[in-house]
């Protein structure tokens, strides 16, 4: 099993963004009818989501987040040594939005910059990977930036999706403390279901595929350059493989879930929560949901959820020991498990700004 060890490295910081464009559920009924929006809140429990702005992109959010965080700890920027960046949904095909943040963040030349392709899984993958560089380095701070703008891949009229996805970008700040603390990731992926969450179009398979939409086996409309996710099959993965793992994770770490005072599982749906919920009889005010007003913003659910939470300037110091599981395309999942100072979970900023100068144009580059 890819179980992971990490010893004195603690979070520092949580802080998350959402673009300044709320879409409602009940705002579709213009496009589908009353009936569909209704039973698609009822089904899901998502009532409402933020998406981005025209404009707007996954490295606007996750750099918006990340100042906003810089603000809240005081951190000086020159002392971050490593900086990892999630997304599905760069700014170019080539550069990494890594390099852009890094720039737009005014970081040293000295911090490490790099890229993950992850999304709903990417928030364990992601802290896993940064604390692992951080413990192989003499750096004492590594930054976790996420950001996703996965509604702008979606069929407008595809049902199933549009209505679900919401668009964030969070940092969480590590720091080396030399305290005697020990964290525990576990790690999986299978790549035989590769297709149940894909976008086929415009990765170097297939760069220019026909255009055309088509009837897929859904019955939904679309085309090669629309998400498609196999409804019947990310489902059953959630409640079998996610639970398994969880259980795994426990048994390893000769822990149970009365160890524990909050479970942040990924807000996929409603449904699915309630069924984890019951599959390790979990007791439901631990379990925060997030998603009726944010959607579903993939790996950053995470960390938001915790912001949604925790973070009020009210907080008074407490630690709280957190069991957190992320999921979805690849397949890939993850569990990790962390005490928390939820002082250091700063309120969630909404912001309408982007990166003129990352729109290139053909007069720059002549």
């Amino acid at each position: 099993m890819a179980f992971f060890k990490n010893k004195g490295i603690e979070i520092a910081g949580i802080a998350c963004s959402v673009p300044d464009n709320y879409v409602t559920v009940d705002s579709f009924k213009n496009v589908f009818g009353d009936e569909i929006p209704k039973k698609f809140a009822a089904g899901t429990g998502i009532k409402g989501m933020y998406k981005a702005l025209p404009n707007q992109t996954a490295s606007d959010l996750a750099y918006a987040a990340a100042e906003n965080l810089i603000e809240h700890t005081g951190l000086d920027r020159n002392e971050i040594g490593l900086m990892v960046l999630v997304t599905q949904s760069p700014d170019y095909r080539r550069p990494s939005s890594a390099s852009v943040v890094q720039k737009r963040l005014h970081l040293s030349l000295d911090c490490s910059c790099m890229e993950i392709n992850l999304g709903c899984s990417g928030f364990v993958y992601g802290i896993q990977t940064a604390m692992s560089m951080l413990n192989a380095s003499d750096e004492k701070y590594a930054l976790l930036l996420m950001g996703e703008t996965a509604s702008k891949l979606v069929n407008p009229k595809d049902k199933s999706i549009v209505m679900m996805y919401g668009d964030a970008g969070a940092a969480i700040l590590l720091k080396k403390t030399g305290r005697d603390v020990v964290s525990t990731t576990l790690l999986r992926s299978d790549g035989s279901r590769f297709k149940a969450i894909i976008l086929p179009a415009g990765g170097f398979r297939d760069m220019n595929p026909p255009k055309e939409r088509f009837v897929c086996g859904d019955g939904i409309e679309r085309s090669l350059y629309d998400i498609y996710m196999d409804g019947t099959a990310v489902f059953s993965f959630s409640i079998t493989d996610v639970p398994k793992a969880l259980h795994d994770y426990l048994k390893y770490t000769d822990t149970t879930v009365e160890d524990y005072d909050l479970f942040v599982i990924h807000q996929a749906n409603e449904f699915i929560l309630k069924q984890l919920i019951r599959k390790l009889k979990l007791k439901k005010e631990l379990v925060p949901i997030s998603l009726d007003r944010y959607g579903n913003t993939g790996g950053i659910s995470i960390p938001l959820t915790l912001c949604d939470v925790y973070g009020k300037e009210s907080n008074k110091d407490e630690m709280k020991k957190v069991l957190m599981s992320g999921f979805g395309i690849g397949l890939s999942w993850g569990v990790i498990g962390l005490s928390i100072d939820i002082t250091k979970i700063f309120p969630i900023f909404k912001t309408k700004d982007w990166y003129e100068e990352g729109k290139i144009t053909a007069k720059m580059l002549v």
